[in-house]
């Protein structure tokens, strides 16, 4: 019982990067860390603690100190942790809960100095194009069908991820 639980550092990789991106906030968070406490017969010691934390900054230190957890250390390790945040942030521009110049700009941010093969300067350049244009509905459209085609497999996974991450919050 280890795929897709709180013992995969994969799983909780992806929920780390739910968490940073606001996709999940902290009630959910406490209710998937909560609902797993109560299936397993020895939760381990950081899941309890994700059970009562009190700040999403805490919440999200206790995931990424997964006793497992690997860090990226490759350029194609950065690539794929990148492109599940910025999937993760189109989520939430999806879901209404940020505009589309919030997603360039949050995108950019994420991006910046990360050293992978996406650049911040994409992000920004599209962001201050809009900005010029006066975000027409048209460029918006291009901007996100491009960017949505990019993020194929990694928006795939997301949600994938997503919608597991409900199901367990709710108890399912």
């Amino acid at each position: 019982m280890k795929d897709g639980t709180p013992f995969d550092p994969v799983a909780v990789a992806r929920v780390a990067v739910m968490v940073r991106t606001g996709l999940v906030g902290l009630p959910r968070l406490i209710a998937w860390a909560d609902a797993w406490v109560m299936k397993l017969d020895a939760p381990p010691r950081w899941l309890l603690e994700l059970c009562t934390v009190p700040e999403v900054d805490r919440a999200l230190g206790l995931l990424l100190d997964m006793p497992g957890l690997a860090q990226p250390l490759t350029v194609e390790e950065r690539d794929v942790e990148d492109a599940d945040h910025l999937a993760s942030l189109l989520l939430r521009h999806r879901d209404g809960s940020i505009s589309w110049g919030d997603f360039l700009l949050r995108a950019g941010e994420s991006l910046d100095g990360r050293n992978g093969r996406r650049q911040c300067e994409e992000f920004y350049m599209q962001l201050n194009l809009l900005e010029r244009m006066g975000f027409p509905e048209a460029l918006v459209q291009a901007q996100r069908e491009d960017i949505e085609r990019g993020l194929a497999d990694a928006l795939e996974r997301m949600e994938s991820a997503h919608r597991r991450f409900e199901a367990e919050a709710r108890g399912d």
